[in-house]
Parts: structure tokens; C-alpha cells; sequence
């Protein structure tokens, strides 16, 4: 028995897009796209949160999280690439502080971290509780990337304070 089959149109020489949830499982998102398992990291945590995440209308997608001081190293064919990192703070409450028991977090305040690629800073001390508040998603989006000679976009999250932590990796052809 088959439930569905889709079958989507490639370009020779061009990747279709390579979307990464962090999870252990594949995740099928409220606007119809299919997200792979966790996959190309090396380092960090996966991380499970119980708050809801508030304004979106697909508070599943940003239950989990890759946490710590961690990398991919997404394969990609020669070209320019978009790539949107998702993320989400779910460790606190209003009064700032790590929620009970929460090792992953430090201190709401103390969570900054940088993100390069391929060695250049693409995001430099965010901080998502001041750019978006708690349990509220932060998308950013970068385009104009180019892989490596390998054929690679090597991503670092590096804390600054605290740890680094993202929720999905979107990755398409420009």
C-alpha cells in the first residue's frame, strides 16, 4: 500500500533544497515540506522542550533543539546558496533565569553565540531572547554562500556565553 508519491522536478547540477530539523526522525511541516532527520553534525545535543512555541502555526516544528558548541558540514553542488537557520529559546521563564534542572541552558541572559561558514562570521553574538523573546521562533535567513572545495557549507555555532543552539537548517539554490 502507498499512501503518496511525490516526485519533484531537479535541475542537472543544481541541488534541490536540503532541509535538516533536529530531530531523530523526519518531520512533515504545516506549509508542506519535508524536513530531514538530524544529519551532517558532528558535536552538540539534541534537546527536547514542553513549552509551546508561541506565533507560529506550527509550534511542533521548534520542540527540539541541537545544543552546545557543534558543526555540520551540509554537501552542496557548485553555486550560490540561501540558507535559513531557525531557532528558538525555550530555557527560561520571564524572569530570565534556566529553567529548573536545565544544564543545557545557563543563564537566558548568558545564551550568545556566533555562527560561521566556511570560516566567515554569517551571525555575530545573537541573542534570540533579546531579538525575539521566549519560546517565540527567530528565522535568518543568508544568501550568497558558496561551498567549500570539498563541495561543502561547513557550519560552526560557537558560544560566546552560554551555548550555541539552532532548531532547523534550510539550504536552497539561488
Amino acid at each position: 500500500m502507498i499512501s503518496a508519491i511525490e516526485i519533484l522536478p531537479g535541475m542537472r547540477g543544481q541541488l534541490r533544497p536540503v532541509r535538516i530539523v533536529t530531530r531523530d526522525v523526519p518531520y512533515y511541516s504545516d506549509d508542506s515540506r519535508w524536513w530531514s532527520p538530524d544529519a551532517y553534525f558532528k558535536g552538540g545535543q539534541l534537546s527536547t522542550s514542553q513549552e509551546p512555541a508561541l506565533g507560529t502555526d506550527d509550534p511542533e516544528f521548534y520542540e527540539t533543539e541541537r545544543w552546545g558548541h557543534f558543526s555540520y558540514a551540509i554537501p552542496v553542488a557548485p553555486g550560490k546558496y540561501t540558507m535559513t537557520l531557525h531557532f528558538i529559546e525555550h530555557h527560561g521563564g520571564p524572569s530570565g533565569e534556566a529553567a529548573q534542572g536545565d544544564a543545557a541552558a545557563g543563564s537566558l541572559q548568558e545564551r550568545v553565540f556566533n555562527v560561521f561558514c566556511n570560516g566567515k562570521t554569517i551571525l555575530t553574538k545573537l541573542n534570540i531572547l533579546e531579538e525575539a523573546g521566549a519560546n517565540r521562533p527567530l528565522a535568518r535567513k543568508i544568501k550568497g554562500l558558496q561551498p567549500n572545495a570539498q563541495g561543502k557549507l561547513l557550519l560552526e555555532f560557537v558560544p560566546v556565553a552560554g551555548y550555541a543552539t539552532v532548531s532547523a537548517i534550510e539550504v536552497v539554490p539561488e
